[in-house]
């Protein structure tokens, strides 16, 4: 799943290129999105309206039109937002946009669980209500990570997927956000004092800030808006390499489930718990 840092790679490279640009059209496929707006909504509050602001929140692409309309989208698993026109035939595109000068965009998905859905004017955007804070706001502090976990025996990998509390980490960044603050992903999040936080916010928003550098992570899907993958992949310290020597002190990586998902740590430099 794209995560916070491929997000936020492919509403850099839209924005310049969107922003400014009345929508005409909207066309959606024969295979419709699990969660969508129908086509008549999309073209009712779509079709004739300028995009004003391209944002991200968390995990969500945040496009603001005039007149107060908002399309929200989320790329789900294995969701692209292309700018290039899909050629005839091509599969899994299931919504394509015209706007002004020629410019598509095309929303391809093959396992069809993204989302894209319009806001009229005053509406609230509800998915957005269960999203918690960006890691690189202001309003994050270890003071504030120390409030939020006290007492809380859930492990530390999971609180940090947690997207009601952080907005944006997922499981790539929260394996290798956890290897560099040299914190073991079983540990009860309760248990972590202030410096031990102030240590971990470090690592999240050094490791978030490269990976958008980088262009993202391609694991699988992913690739950015004009179709390129990431770089940030061949950096990878600890995810995906259950088996091979650890790049810190040569142990080797170890692999668990946590909430069923894989858990990628070094039981040395991570020994902590």
């Amino acid at each position: 799943m794209p995560e916070l840092p491929e997000v936020e790679v492919i509403r850099r490279g839209l924005a310049p290129r969107l922003i400014g640009r009345r929508f005409l059209a909207v066309k959606v496929g024969k295979k419709r999105l699990r969660q969508a707006s129908s086509p008549q909504r999309l073209t009712r509050w779509l079709k004739g309206r300028r995009l004003e602001r391209l944002q991200r929140r968390g995990k969500y692409l945040v496009f603001r039109l005039e007149g107060g309309v908002t399309l929200l989208i989320h790329l789900g698993m294995t969701g692209r937002l292309l700018l290039d026109p899909p050629r005839r035939g091509e599969p899994h595109v299931h919504l394509v946009f015209s706007l002004e000068d020629g410019l598509t965009l095309a929303f391809q998905d093959v396992r069809r669980f993204g989302q894209v859905l319009v806001f009229e004017p005053g509406q609230p955007l509800t998915p957005l209500t269960q999203v918690g804070r960006e890691p690189f706001s202001r309003r994050v502090t270890p003071e504030w990570l120390v409030e939020v976990a006290r007492g809380r025996s859930r492990p530390l990998k999971n609180f940090l997927l947690d997207g009601r509390i952080l907005a944006g980490l997922g499981n790539i960044y929260a394996c290798e956000v956890l290897f560099g603050a040299g914190l073991h992903p079983a540990t009860p999040a309760g248990n972590l004092g202030l410096e031990e936080w102030g240590r971990l916010l470090r690592e999240i928003r050094r490791i978030l800030k490269r990976a958008i550098q980088q262009g993202g992570t391609t694991v699988n899907d992913y690739l950015n808006s004009h179709g390129e993958t990431g770089l940030f992949q061949v950096e990878l310290m600890v995810y995906g390499r259950e088996g091979e020597s650890c790049h810190g002190c040569g142990s080797t990586v170890q692999r668990l489930v946590q909430a069923g998902r894989s858990t990628f740590f070094c039981p040395r430099c991570q020994a902590g718990k």
